[in-house]
Order: C-alpha cells, then sequence, then structure tokens
C-alpha cells in the first residue's frame, strides 16, 4: 500500500510538472528528435522525394497535420546552407519561409508552395562568462543551452518545455522563467545574424541595422528574414529556486480569484504565480468523490538563497490558498532544469488547439473561464493565466503588446471528427474573454484561422513599422508573409 501511494503521487507530481511545463510558450509533447549526421549540402526534399510525406508531417510536433506542401524542404546545417537555399529560391522564384523547432500550434511556418527551411539542426553553443553572454543556433533546445549556460553559474529565461527550439520562441516574444525579473526573453538577444533577401549575411544589434535588430525582438512568423544565430543576454542563476502549489475545487474558484487579487500586486518581482485550470490530476480521488474539475496554483520564487526563497513564498502559504486545499506541496527545491520537463514526462499526444489574450483583469476572467472550463468537450482542457509583473516594454523591439495576465487555453483530443467542437468551444471562449482583452500573443495564437490576429499582437505603431521595413528589406516579397496577410 505504501508503495502504491508513493507511486501515485510520483505520477501526480510528474503530471503536474508537466503542466506548468507546457506553459510557456510553446510546448513539450514531443521529445526532441537525435542528433544526426547531415552532408554539408544540407537536405533537399521535393515533392517527388520518397520522404517528402514523412518529412513534411514531422515538421509539425502535434498529431493535427495541416495539408499545406512547400515545394521544397531544406534541411539546412549552416550559415552558408542558408544562404545558398535563400539564393536559390530568389533564382527560382519561390518563396521563402523558415522553422526550427516546429512548436507553432496552427503550423504557421508550414505554406502551400514555395521554400521551407528547417532549422533544427542548427544548434550550435558558446557562452562567454566572463561577460553573460551567449550565442546559440536557432535549433537549440532550452535544455541544451542551460546545460551550456549552467557551470558557469548562469541561467536563461527558455522556455517551458524540453522540446522547444529557441528560434521561433524568441522570434515571437518568449515567456520564460523568471519573467518579471528577466523580462520577456526577447528583450535579451543583444544581436543576431540574419539572412536577408538578398541573400547578404548580416550582423545585426542596437548600433548594426538596428531596424531589422528591432524586427528580430518580437516580429513573429511575419519576419523579413532567417536568423542563423542569436547573441544572447544571460542571467546569474538565482542562489535557490523554490516551488509551492495548492490545489482546489473549481468551484471554489471565487476564493481562488480573491486571494490572487490580493498577492498578485503585492508580490515581489522574484516570485512567478500561474494558476490552472484543468482535469483533477488524482484520478483516484476522482473516482471517490473528490470534485473532477480544478484550480491549481503555482509559485515558483527565484531566491538569493533558500531563506530567502522560502521568505518570497510565506506570503502564498499565508493566503487563503493555503486554507483547506485539496492539495498542497510547499517548499520544495527546484532548477530550471527540472522545470522546463526535459526528465521525458510529456502530456498524451493527440491533436492539438490554443488560443489566448492578454489582460488586466483576474477575478472577472477567472470567473468567465471557470463556467467555460464546465463546458468542456474534451478530457484534456486546461486554461493557464500567468501573472506578469514586468510590464514595461523597451523602444527597441517590436515586441509591443502586453498586459498584467496572460491567458491561454489548451485542448487536446484524438478524433479529427471532433475538430469542429473543439473549435466552436475556443470561438465562445475567445468571445467571452474579448471584454477582457487587450489583444494577442502572436506565438501561441492560431493566426492560420485568424490572421486578423497578427496584427492584433502588436500595437498599431509596431505594426505599421513592421510593415514599413519589410517594403524596405523585402521589396520583391520573397518570404512569406504573416499568414494570411
Amino acid at each position: 500500500m505504501a508503495f502504491q501511494a508513493a507511486l501515485n503521487s510520483l505520477c501526480r507530481r510528474q503530471f503536474l510538472r508537466s503542466l506548468l511545463g507546457f506553459f510557456g510558450t510553446l510546448f513539450a509533447f514531443s521529445r526532441p528528435r537525435e542528433t544526426r549526421a547531415q552532408p554539408a549540402t544540407g537536405k533537399m526534399v521535393g515533392r517527388a522525394h520518397s520522404d517528402y510525406e514523412a518529412i513534411r508531417k514531422g515538421l509539425v510536433w502535434q498529431r493535427a497535420k495541416p495539408a499545406r506542401q512547400p515545394d521544397l524542404i531544406i534541411q539546412a546545417n549552416s550559415v552558408n546552407e542558408v544562404v545558398a537555399a535563400v539564393n536559390h529560391a530568389r533564382s527560382q522564384g519561390l518563396k521563402v519561409i523558415a522553422k526550427s523547432g516546429g512548436h507553432s500550434i496552427p503550423a504557421s511556418f508550414l505554406r502551400n508552395d514555395g521554400m521551407l527551411i528547417d532549422m533544427l539542426g542548427m544548434r550550435d553553443v558558446t557562452v562567454d562568462p566572463d561577460n553573460l553572454t551567449a550565442t546559440a543556433g536557432p535549433g537549440t533546445w532550452g535544455p541544451t543551452l542551460l546545460h551550456a549556460l549552467e557551470p558557469h553559474g548562469m541561467g536563461f529565461p527558455v522556455a517551458r518545455g524540453g522540446s522547444v527550439a529557441i528560434g521561433g520562441f524568441l522570434l515571437g516574444g518568449g515567456l520564460g522563467f523568471n519573467p518579471n525579473t528577466w523580462g520577456i526573453a526577447c528583450f535579451s538577444v543583444i544581436g543576431a545574424d540574419v539572412v536577408t533577401a538578398g541573400g547578404e549575411m548580416l550582423t545585426v544589434n542596437a548600433r548594426q541595422y538596428p531596424d531589422i535588430y528591432w524586427a528580430v525582438r518580437g516580429s513573429g512568423p511575419g519576419f523579413f528574414g532567417v536568423v542563423t544565430k542569436y547573441y544572447l543576454r544571460a542571467y546569474p542563476l538565482p542562489g535557490a529556486i523554490t516551488t509551492s502549489q495548492y490545489i482546489h475545487s473549481l468551484d471554489n474558484h471565487a476564493g481562488v480569484a480573491a486571494a490572487l487579487e490580493e498577492l498578485v500586486p503585492n508580490s515581489d518581482h522574484r516570485l512567478e504565480l500561474i494558476l490552472l485550470l484543468t482535469s483533477n490530476p488524482d484520478k483516484q480521488a476522482v473516482a471517490a468523490g473528490a470534485p473532477e474539475q480544478v484550480c491549481i496554483v503555482n509559485a515558483v520564487a527565484y531566491g538569493a538563497d533558500e531563506e530567502d526563497a522560502r521568505a518570497l513564498l510565506e506570503p502564498v502559504a499565508k493566503s487563503s490558498l493555503g486554507h483547506n486545499p485539496l492539495q498542497k506541496t510547499e517548499y520544495e527545491p527546484s532548477n530550471l532544469k527540472i522545470l522546463t520537463g526535459e526528465t521525458g514526462e510529456s502530456f498524451p499526444h493527440g491533436r492539438m488547439a490554443t488560443e489566448g489574450v492578454w489582460s488586466n483583469s483576474i477575478a472577472p476572467v477567472i470567473a468567465a473561464l471557470s463556467e467555460r472550463m464546465r463546458q468542456a468537450v474534451t478530457p484534456v482542457t486546461t486554461v493557464s493565466i500567468r501573472f506578469m509583473g514586468n510590464t514595461r516594454l523597451p523602444a527597441d523591439a517590436a515586441f509591443s503588446l502586453i498586459g498584467s495576465t496572460n491567458i491561454l487555453s489548451v485542448l487536446t483530443w484524438q478524433d479529427a471528427r471532433d475538430d469542429n467542437r473543439v473549435a466552436g468551444w475556443l470561438r465562445d471562449t475567445m468571445s467571452v474573454l474579448e471584454p477582457f482583452s487587450l489583444g494577442h500573443y502572436i506565438n501561441n495564437e492560431d493566426v492560420v484561422s485568424y490572421p486578423e490576429r497578427n496584427q492584433r499582437s502588436f500595437t498599431p505603431d509596431s505594426w505599421t513599422r513592421l510593415r514599413a521595413l519589410r517594403k524596405q528589406y523585402d521589396p520583391d516579397n520573397l518570404f512569406h508573409d504573416y499568414f494570411g496577410v
């Protein structure tokens, strides 16, 4: 009995760590593919190639595979191969788009016709501990970057998911670790190597080609070039990362919201709070009569030492969240590598859909989403609310729209016949959220079904500037634009 109880507890912890790991931007349901040697010229696969369909479907990590077909898929492993691919596309009149890890839920990188450059093989990392900087290829997975930084006492706000590559994550913004201190991840991009529409490789930063540098920091899938390397500012690791977790019945959502309304504005910037509305992970307890749906509050403290981290978490423990929860775990030591979920924990594989908004609302949004949860159409439905205290944005970044809360609905299902029911639930949920919405986070959005959300992911001034820069640096429209634009 003791062994079974321990096993059940382990399974719950794995489930919950996976939930937390999933909601970063862009998701970790699949494990990274193994590094393998590639020919020096890279691999070029056309529609007639016997491997084409397997490679095309493999570009999309989730099971809902769009039917869109590029003419050519290039698996590039070096800057020279990217330059050669761009020049070939221009000479042949082919449009170009690039991808790194393939975690875009709607697969916005997968287009009909043209050339797709797959850069997952470009994952070299260098570290300069004296200057707290690093460089990394777009195909670098978050855990790979963390492994390189950790021996030097450094960290970076990578995605909460072991198989998320940094390329698209950073290009669209990046909601990573310690966001209220380290900020949106793209703000830590201090430069980039970019292949232009003319096939030229430029190193861009705040002094060289500052317009392109501005666009690299948050423009997302409509960027008018190919980023082949990121230059990153890293950060000293916190002396202690400690977590607490509180699980309440969904019926107690009002009490949970009241606690968060008090905690969020008064919390230290080194405390991260995330609320999940989801299924009860303790299936045995549900069978015995426990609530089927729950509110899970995850608190992560990035302290100077263990005592400091515990002090950061104490207000959460003393709040009403700590009073009579269904379950709680408090003051557990952790680290960034554990939080990425790189240990092999994963969600059930399936068809996936996500949609969300930025907001400044807490209690009204939680009430509205709790009601939507009661009408869930899939067994695996989760709504995440991340509380962001760092709402100030730098002027030199295309990423320009943010709120104090980031709301994301994620649905998983197996049967394509349920696609319309899922789409309907998400559409109705977004309608409910519209009064509280400030706009969208482009990395999380279904910009294929709703292309107008591309523009709604930026301030009007930033969107106007992005359109003007595209005309300036890609006048012949070599690169695919935002989907539907």
